[in-house]
């Protein structure tokens, strides 16, 4: 079914009021919710997404929702659609977000036909601006696909990120037993259950660009059992590309994720240099203003006439603001409409073999985690030993033509000026992680009526509470890695790895109610409590500054001058630390949100040790500081595979 561009669409049983907004028009209805075109009071429109009560009614799923959408809106606004706000409680959960104007990518394609040159370029780079900026801010999107980008005025906006992974809570499937998300574009670690980590958007970045050239995606099949066989078993076939993408499109469609570059790899080799999401942001606007692709119905999209915006027609599934676990997308492919490209969503016609522009993505080397070339002998001989094939250097690169004169004619900066990024590092493979939604093998159960002051709430987080009697409460992780190998290990058992010497900590903090006066919150490395404490400590205090600081023997101060950050009581906060051995010592950072705050390196490291949270107030100071922590991950050099 598809819905007609007038605002007048909606039936007796739709809502005319949301929250604080007047609902203006049903814009899709799928699987997992609808989403409608609502206006603020200031006479803003936004997109609302509202959870179906199947779903809203599970308390894990709610817990999930709650914890997905306060990520989400951390996520710094560069080529997004940004959430604006959250209903996180009550009968009715919903989220609002930046209403985007304009088609999304498949009905573009659909009606336009794939995109060419500059605009795929710009494609290309604006979904990688978007990843890396929902990924420094600790979310993955989890269905990325056509019908989830799109491509305003101003250039494409990404969807949904993070959204439908509060659906895992209900064991990966949905009540009528069909997959979450949709297969398609679905990294083959996802299809066999593995956990979900960054390098799979990466996989659906190469099927979207894939898509995106071709009209048609990278992996054919009628019905659903045929479509996971081909991401699962078969090489995708890329057509419609210069060599220099399709090499860089295969490389993120490698089926083993720890061969994947990431989205900061990506996003630095399609500009060419060290890459700020700002910055591309700023140039794809730029390259897409000067050379929009061509829209079919262009006047539908304008977001303006009588009576307000033109909605946008598509499937509910797939249209402007699809709603994820929508029609078509956790599906098996439907019947092909009047709008369906061979081969492509909704086609059942298999995608064609390889023409003279396919290319089946070939085996070699791993993508070198601290290195944005393609690898050397990992291109299937299509490319040249130290790095890119030549054609790939010599291919215009995004930064490089009109972008760059439109950067320096809006901010006077340099040709190849290298902006280091300030997001935190995404080279890090996930090595442990816990969402407190089930017990594991943290200490405690929070029961503070019976003296219990820290441990897993009722709510889904890992409460601690500091106060007088308790002034500092330090936590260590139950981390499955050792902090040092063992004196004389035993040949029998089986070697335990060893907390790797690079290490990058993250947390969501929230300051809760209850608690009163001055104290401090955050994560430490490499300590030691045996009966004085050592550590490192990554803090934020509660009037809203950042320091990092040293304690050798319960003993030390500060290695920075404390720096301000925005904190909101009730409200949590991305806190990150990476704690790096390096030849000049140690390199300790902290990002809040996502942005870089401190930075210092200590000359004389302190030896590895255990690693957690902490919270403390002062011993005498009557002050009650009550936290809770969630989604703590551990990220760092996977451990070597024995032979």
């Amino acid at each position: 079914m598809r819905l007609g561009i007038t605002v007048n669409n909606l039936s007796p049983g739709d809502p005319l009021q949301i929250g604080r907004y007047r609902v203006l028009s049903r814009l899709g209805r799928g699987g997992m919710g609808t989403v409608y075109l609502g206006q603020a009071p200031d006479g803003q429109r936004a997109a609302l997404k509202v959870i179906n009560s199947e779903y809203s009614q599970h308390e894990q799923f709610r817990m999930r929702f709650r914890r997905e959408a306060d990520a989400a809106q951390r996520v710094r606004r560069f080529c997004t659609a940004a959430v604006l706000e959250a209903a996180l409680d009550g009968d009715q959960l919903y989220v609002v977000t930046e209403f985007v104007p304009g088609p999304n990518l498949e009905e573009a394609v659909r009606s336009g036909g794939p995109l060419r040159g500059s605009s795929l370029d710009a494609l290309a780079v604006g979904v990688a601006t978007a990843l890396t900026a929902i990924h420094g801010a600790g979310v993955v999107h989890r269905d990325l696909k056509p019908s989830n980008v799109l491509l305003s005025p101003v250039g494409p906006r990404v969807i949904d990120f993070g959204i439908a992974r509060a659906l895992d809570t209900l064991s990966g499937v949905t009540g009528t037993g069909e997959i979450i998300g949709t297969p398609r574009y679905m990294a083959p670690e996802v299809l066999r259950g593995e956990p979900v980590s960054p390098a799979c958007d990466v996989f659906s970045w190469g099927c979207l660009v894939a898509f995106a050239a071709s009209g048609r995606a990278p992996f054919g099949g009628e019905a659903l059992h045929a479509v996971l066989y081909q991401v699962l078993n078969t090489e995708p076939v890329l057509e419609g590309m210069e060599a220099g993408l399709r090499e860089l499109v295969a490389h993120a469609m490698d089926k083993d994720p720890g061969r994947r570059p990431t989205s900061q790899q990506l996003l630095d080799h399609l500009v060419g240099r060290s890459a700020a999401p700002e910055q591309t942001a700023h140039s794809v606007q730029a390259v897409w203003q000067q050379s929009p692709p061509t829209l079919a119905e262009p006047a539908a999209w304008a977001g303006s006439g009588p009576g307000g915006p033109h909605v946008p027609g598509g499937s509910a599934g797939s249209g402007t603001h699809a709603v994820p676990g929508g029609p078509g997308a956790p599906t098996a492919p439907a019947a092909p409409g009047p709008y369906a490209v061979p081969g492509g969503p909704g086609d059942p016609t298999p995608a064609a073999g390889a023409g003279a522009h396919a290319v089946p993505v070939g085996s070699g080397g791993s993508w070198a985690q601290d290195d944005t070339r393609l690898p050397a002998g990992g291109d299937g001989g299509r490319g040249r030993a130290g790095g890119a094939p030549a054609e790939a250097v010599r291919r215009k690169k995004l930064i490089a033509g009109a972008a760059v004169a439109a950067l320096v004619a809006a901010g006077g900066f340099g040709l190849y000026l290298a902006f280091s990024p300030s997001g935190p590092p995404t080279d890090l493979t996930l090595l442990y992680q816990d969402d407190f939604t089930q017990k594991s093998d943290w200490s405690g159960t929070y029961d503070p009526a019976n003296g219990g002051k820290y441990g897993y709430a009722p709510e889904g987080h890992y409460a601690v509470d500091a106060d007088g009697e308790n002034a500092v409460q330090r936590i260590t992780a139950p981390v499955p890695f050792a902090t040092a190998p063992p004196a004389t290990p035993d040949p029998a058992a089986s070697p335990t790895p060893t907390i790797p010497g690079r290490l990058l900590l993250g947390a969501d903090v929230t300051v809760r109610n209850g608690s009163t006066g001055a104290g401090e919150y955050g994560l430490f490395c490499r300590g030691a409590d045996a009966t004085e404490a050592t550590r490192y400590e990554f803090l934020i205090d509660t009037s809203g500054k950042a320091r990092i600081r040293r304690a050798v023997k319960s003993a030390g101060g500060d290695l920075t001058e404390p720096a301000p950050v925005e904190v909101t009581k009730g409200k949590p906060v991305r806190l990150q630390a990476e704690c790096s051995a390096g030849s000049e010592g140690m390199q300790l950072t902290m990002w809040v949100d996502g942005t870089r705050v401190q930075s210092v390196t200590d000359p004389d490291p302190l030896p590895p040790g255990e690693l957690g949270m902490i919270v403390r107030v002062g011993e005498s100071s009557g002050a009650t500081l009550k936290t809770g922590f969630d989604n703590f991950t551990m990220r760092g050099a996977a451990p070597e595979k024995k032979p």
